[in-house]
């Protein structure tokens, strides 16, 4: 048996529109069907994910084009010491 879920404004803010670039949409299309066939339907996680996922392939598709930062080895683990707390 499927959840129910009502959509409040603690859930997903009805107020505000919700929009999507094209690579966006297709990810949140393939997230809706996903959640709906495993019966789970979270709209908030799936608009996350589409953006996510959609992040993901832009910068993928960057690195591809060669645009991307090179850092030296000592620059990295300079980053990398940094980042540590």
């Amino acid at each position: 048996m499927i959840d129910e879920q009502t959509l409040t404004t603690e859930i997903l803010n009805v107020t505000e529109d919700v929009t999507f670039t094209p690579l966006e949409l297709k990810f949140f299309a393939l997230e809706l069907k996903e959640m709906i066939a495993e019966g789970k339907l979270n709209l908030k996680k799936a608009i996350h994910n589409a953006r996510f996922y959609a992040e993901m392939e832009r910068r993928d598709n960057n690195i591809k084009a060669g645009h991307y930062v090179e850092f030296t080895d000592e620059e990295w683990e300079k980053f990398i010491n940094e980042q540590a707390v």
